[in-house]
């Protein structure tokens, strides 16, 4: 920590004991962490006293309403904004702030002219800006500005801020203190003569790119609400049919998306005015979620025009008649029923809490831009033997000056022959060593065009490819659809960079495997025979196997695999990502007694009734949530639990069982399909791994989880098969499986293999894929067996056969 010489050794003290996580945190713009201290002090006041709704009049709901009261005013004093001036009205974050504005602001003061003023965001906005238009596009011009020329648009006439130098080095100029109030002091001059006008303009921007980190000149909340964009290029409008409409003299609002930016920055709101504010407070203090608010400058109130009346909202209203009163307050007339108030009494512990840890944002912004600066110029000097580079990063500025630049390094990594890793791989190939990054394009999609060089037309075609924003659809076509971002918080240190910095070169410099292509003649088997050498079945999900040598089969899967699932006290179900210790698990089925037996070397097995779920008028079938999925599930027997919380070491543990009748908890398709040459193969690559632990081909083809280990084909023939036939049973190639980090998991010892995903990551590419996801096409009643031993037929035709 680099605060300051003096307190440096006091504040990584302290920091140390109040972020004491093992993991490496690196995506604070997402959401920074919490202190400890923040949910001490606010339990401790939570458990003391006694608070009630602030709606009511009794005691408790006194104090509570005193203390939001104080709330708003430590707020106001946090981002030095005049209680006289501004508001603060609670929201549930950022997105809430800005859509209540949306559907308030009011265009027109006199709705009888037929004028309107226009909406004008900044192109490179956080969806939740985009999304604002959707109000407005219907009766109100919209125009979208590129950051990049944004100055070409602004009207000369009586510009304060030296427009020519922002065009020439990209924003990167600064205006003194001095000229920042004298032009915003000009502007709050004429505020009253621009409400002469009848209609009004809302001018919307970021005042931080949660894409690149890059700051925009906050000089442009005053510019915007003095001169306008009155002279705006009417190829920039969304809707030109409506520029008719729109008046050429407005009164100009501005709103300001501080949400990425109050998180490492000082927002001083006795310097810089927007009408409005927008954050949300996690970003700040980590803790609570689920609340923010919109500052707002009081004379924004009378274009804020309330339409829906919630309670708590109105002096009086009538059910039986058209007519209420709101409240004159701008925070009583715009939080509609009870305010998150617990949460909100926690903000006071935040506030106090950072200034206890760093005593100024300014520190923050230092420290933090330090950490992103650093990790810039590193990445910049991570180069192959080749000497192309490993890092393509994304940025409008080149770290050299914080206040045109964030704590946030965006990037893409590439091959040594220049092409794409998907962000996808990067992000699971980080997660093996508790590394924690933001991938995708962050909500921000122009931006993500931009740097991408993603045209409109390659939009909707990685759309129509099957492409939805938070999806591990990374690379299409070999371009990317995203990217990787690293963003510090106030707690970061400098040893972060460092580890992440040695983690890529680990992972993506050292060590490289050609991924496997196969030659044309490869993909045909020289093996006479291929044949079916195990089967295995997974009672419980993310448990272990147990291998009969014939079972049960029908269309929608393997008898009982995946049949049972362990969840915590939660509700939410176990796996191995989380919980390896689940492998030592070995179910068993005994279909001739109907029993699951339940192994582990640590504890005397236990046995159940198949059928027997407790289910009764006190423990019927209820759907819950399982995997992403909403299933019908009953519960097993307490003794069975008790041995399960044993065996895992966590308490209140509950085994369920899907009662589907066509489905289980499956992951991608029915069956899955792992050649065992295609294990042995992989498995030589560990060997000429130095960095790896010895794996044999036994232990790593458990692993891979496959229902059905085949022998006899070449390795990795099986990723061109589109339909087979084992035994009597015909399949369909539905694609490959691709692989996260179980496959680290030593089944065996529960112990983890980092190397293992990096391995299989050079070897077989990006995505990781290994075997291949199988359905069934032929028809199947659950009555007949599939055997070891059975014959394999690849690409079949229709009289093949077995």
């Amino acid at each position: 920590m680099t605060f300051t010489k003096n307190n440096n050794k006091r504040a990584t003290t302290s920091q140390q004991q109040q972020f004491d996580h093992k993991s490496l945190y690196l995506d604070h713009a997402g959401s920074t962490l919490y202190s400890k201290s923040i949910i001490e002090n606010s339990l401790t006041e939570l458990t003391q006293n006694c608070f009630g709704n602030p709606h009511s009049r009794n005691i408790p709901s006194k104090i509570t309403s005193d203390l939001i009261d104080q709330t708003r005013i430590e707020l106001l004093d946090f981002f030095q904004a005049d209680p006289d001036q501004y508001a603060v009205i609670f929201t549930s974050g950022a997105t809430d702030s800005l859509r209540l504005v949306a559907e308030s602001f009011k265009f027109s003061n006199d709705p009888d002219v037929g004028e309107c003023g226009s909406f004008v965001y900044i192109k490179e906005s956080h969806t939740s800006v985009i999304g604002m238009r959707e109000y407005f596009k219907s009766f109100v011009p919209c125009y979208a500005l590129p950051c990049d020329e944004i100055t070409t648009y602004l009207n000369p006439g009586s510009a304060t801020i030296p427009i020519a130098e922002h065009k020439k080095s990209n924003f990167l100029s600064s205006n003194t203190d001095e000229n920042k109030v004298s032009h915003n002091e000009k502007c709050s001059a004429n505020q009253h003569e621009k409400f002469e006008s009848s209609s009004n303009s809302l001018f919307v921007f970021p005042a931080q790119c949660n894409f690149s980190g890059f700051k925009y000149p906050l000089e442009l909340i005053a510019f915007a609400q003095e001169n306008g964009f009155s002279e705006m290029k009417s190829d920039l409008c969304l809707n030109r049919e409506l520029i008719r409409k729109q008046k050429k003299k407005n009164n100009w609002f501005c709103l300001l998306d501080a949400a990425s930016f109050v998180g490492t920055n000082q927002l001083n709101l006795s310097v810089w005015k927007p009408d409005m504010v927008a954050i949300s407070f996690y970003k700040i203090f980590g803790y609570p979620t689920g609340l923010g608010a919109l500052i707002v400058h009081r004379r924004a109130n009378r274009v804020l025009q309330k339409k829906y009346v919630g309670g708590g909202t109105v002096d009086v209203v009538s059910s039986s008649r058209d007519f209420h009163a709101a409240r004159q307050l701008l925070e009583e007339k715009f939080e509609n029923g009870t305010i998150n108030f617990l949460a909100i009494l926690s903000l006071r512990h935040g506030m106090r809490e950072l200034k206890r840890l760093v005593t100024t944002m300014e520190n923050v912004s230092i420290h933090t831009f330090q950490l992103g600066q650093l990790l810039y110029v590193t990445l910049r000097k991570l180069k192959y033997a080749n000497g192309k580079s490993l890092v393509k990063i994304y940025s409008h500025t080149e770290f050299t000056d914080r206040h045109r630049q964030g704590a946030i390094v965006t990037f893409n990594l590439m091959t040594e022959k220049g092409d794409y890793i998907g962000y996808a791989h990067v992000e699971k190939i980080l997660a093996l060593y508790d590394i924690h990054v933001r991938t995708g394009c962050f909500c921000n999609p122009a931006a993500c065009q931009k740097f991408l060089d993603l045209s409109e037309e390659d939009l909707c075609s990685n759309y129509l490819s099957g492409h939805k924003c938070g999806d591990e659809n990374d690379l299409i076509d070999g371009r990317p659809t995203g990217a990787v971002r690293v963003s510090f918080g106030y707690m970061s240190q400098g040893n972060d960079v460092v580890q992440f910095v040695n983690i890529l070169r680990q992972c993506f410099l050292q060590g490289q495997c050609e991924k496997v292509e196969m030659e044309p003649e490869q993909l045909v088997s020289r093996q006479p025979n291929i044949e079916l050498s195990g089967i295995c079945i997974y009672p419980i999900k993310s448990c272990g196997a147990f291998s009969p040598k014939a079972w049960p089969i029908s269309k929608s899967g393997l008898l009982y695999d995946r049949c049972w699932v362990i969840v915590n006290e939660a509700g939410a179900a176990l796996t191995q990502k989380r919980e390896p210790k689940l492998c030592m698990i070995r179910p068993e089925i005994d279909l001739k007694e109907k029993k699951l037996i339940l192994k582990c070397l640590t504890q005397p097995s236990i046995t159940m009734d198949i059928e027997d779920c407790n289910l009764s008028a006190t423990n019927e079938l209820k759907f819950t949530k399982i995997c992403g999925r909403v299933m019908r599930f009953a519960e097993c027997e307490s003794v069975v639990n008790e041995w399960l919380s044993k065996v895992i070491g966590q308490p209140a543990l509950k085994l369920l069982r899907c009662f589907e009748s066509h489905s289980s908890l499956v992951n991608d398709s029915s069956f899955l399909l792992v050649n065992l040459n295609s294990v042995s193969r992989l498995q030589m690559q560990f060997r000429n791994d130095d960095s790896s632990a010895p794996i044999s081909t036994e232990e790593l083809v458990t692993r891979f989880r496959g229902n059905f280990v085949i022998s006899g084909a070449n390795s990795f023939e099986e990723d061109s098969w589109t339909k087979i036939k084992i035994g009597p049973f015909a399949f369909k190639n539905v694609g490959p499986c691709y692989r996260c980090q179980m496959v680290c998991v030593d089944q065996n010892t529960a112990s983890r293999n980092q190397e293992a995903l990096s391995v299989l990551a050079n070897f077989r590419g990006k995505k990781m894929p290994f075997g291949i996801c199988l359905e069934m096409s032929s028809q199947s009643n659950g009555s007949e067996v599939v055997e070891i031993g059975s014959r394999i037929v690849r690409d079949y035709t229709e009289d093949s056969t077995i």
